[in-house]
C-alpha cells in the first residue's frame, strides 16, 4: 500500500475519533450496551455464519476440489481481512490463502472472486432498488430516487446493448466468443451463483436487521436494507479507511438521515452496528483459522 494511502486512511480515523469523542458516543455507546437484546444478537450470528457457507457454496462453483468447511474458513479469514484493511486489499488475501493452502493457481482463483463481486453488485442492486420502492411508499420525499434508479438502470442497459452492438459488427468471431465464454463458464452455473448471490444478501441483511433489533432499533426488512446498502458501498470507495471507520459509519448516518433519523442520533447507532459486525467477522476468522490449521496439521 503506498504511504499517501495510509497516511489518508490514517486521517480519517483521527477525525473519527475526534468527532465521537466531541459527540459524547462512546457514553451512548455505553448505555446501549446495556439495554441490548442478546437473543437478537445470537439469531444474528446464526445467520451471519450462513452467509459463509453460502458464500463457499458459490466459490465451489468453480473451485470444486476444496472441501465446503474449508472454502467457508477460507472465506471467514478473508472477509476478515476485507473488513479491516483500507482500499479493499484484503482481497489479494483469497488467492494468497489458495495458493499456499491449496496449490490453486491466483489467476484462476481472482477471476472466481471477481465473478463472485460482480454477483455481488448485482444482487445488492436489485434489493436495493427493491427497498427504495418500499421506503418511497412511506416517505413521498423519496420517491424521486426509485425513479432515478429504474432511469439509471434502464441507461445501464441501453449502453450494455451499444456496447455488445459496436463489438459485433467490428470483430467477426463475437459471436462464437459469447458461445465459448458461455460454454466456458457454463449458464447453469452462472444462474446457480446469482441464486447463491441472492441468498447471501437476503441472509446478510437479515442479520443487519436483528443487529439493529437487539438495540431495539426496528427499522423492518427493507428499510435495514435501504440504510445498511450506503454503508456497503462505502467498502469499495478510494478513500476507504483502515477497518472502514469513519467511512462506514458516514454512509450509514446517510442512509439514516434519509429516512428522517437525526444525524446526531444516527451515529452512534452506526458505530455500534460496525463494531459488532467487525466482532463476528473476527470470530468467524479466527473459528475459521483454526480449523484450516487443524486440517493442515493432520
Amino acid at each position: 500500500m503506498r504511504k499517501s494511502k495510509l497516511v489518508i486512511s490514517l486521517l480519517i480515523l483521527v477525525i473519527f475519533g475526534y468527532i465521537l469523542y466531541r459527540y459524547d458516543v462512546f457514553s451512548q455507546i455505553s448505555s446501549m450496551l446495556k439495554d441490548l437484546s442478546y437473543r437478537d444478537i445470537a439469531f444474528s450470528l446464526f445467520i451471519y455464519v450462513f452467509v459463509y457457507i453460502f458464500r463457499a457454496l458459490r466459490l465451489k462453483l468453480y473451485i470444486e476440489e476444496i472441501p465446503l468447511s474449508e472454502m467457508a474458513s477460507v472465506i471467514g479469514v478473508h472477509t476478515f481481512f476485507n473488513n479491516v484493511m483500507p482500499f479493499r486489499s484484503g482481497e489479494t488475501s483469497f488467492p494468497l490463502i489458495l495458493k499456499k493452502l491449496y496449490g490453486i493457481d491466483m489467476t484462476r482463483s481472482s477471476v472466481v472472486l471477481f465473478g463472485a463481486r460482480v454477483f455481488d453488485l448485482l444482487s445488492l442492486s436489485i434489493l436495493f432498488l427493491f427497498s427504495l420502492f418500499s421506503v418511497s411508499f412511506s416517505d413521498k420525499r423519496l420517491i424521486f430516487f426509485p425513479i432515478l434508479a429504474v432511469a439509471l438502470v434502464g441507461i445501464a442497459l441501453f449502453v450494455a446493448y451499444k456496447f455488445l452492438h459496436f463489438f459485433k459488427e467490428r470483430i467477426p468471431f463475437f459471436d462464437k466468443l459469447i458461445i465459448a465464454s458461455a460454454v466456458l463458464f457454463r449458464v447453469d452455473k452462472l444462474m446457480q451463483m446469482f441464486f447463491f448471490s441472492i441468498c447471501i444478501w437476503i441472509l446478510k441483511f437479515t442479520a443487519f436487521m436483528f443487529i439493529l433489533n437487539a438495540a431495539h432499533l426496528g427499522l423492518g426488512f427493507f428499510k435495514t436494507i435501504f440504510v445498511s446498502t450506503f454503508a456497503e458501498f462505502t467498502t469499495v470507495l478510494p478513500i476507504h479507511s483502515i477497518g472502514g471507520f469513519g467511512t462506514f459509519e458516514a454512509g450509514m448516518v446517510g442512509g439514516f438521515s434519509l429516512i428522517g433519523m437525526n444525524a446526531k442520533k444516527a451515529l452512534p447507532y452506526a458505530v455500534y452496528f460496525h463494531t459488532l459486525i467487525l466482532c463476528m467477522s473476527g470470530f468467524t476468522a479466527l473459528s475459521g483459522w483454526l480449523y484450516l490449521s487443524f486440517k493442515s496439521s493432520k
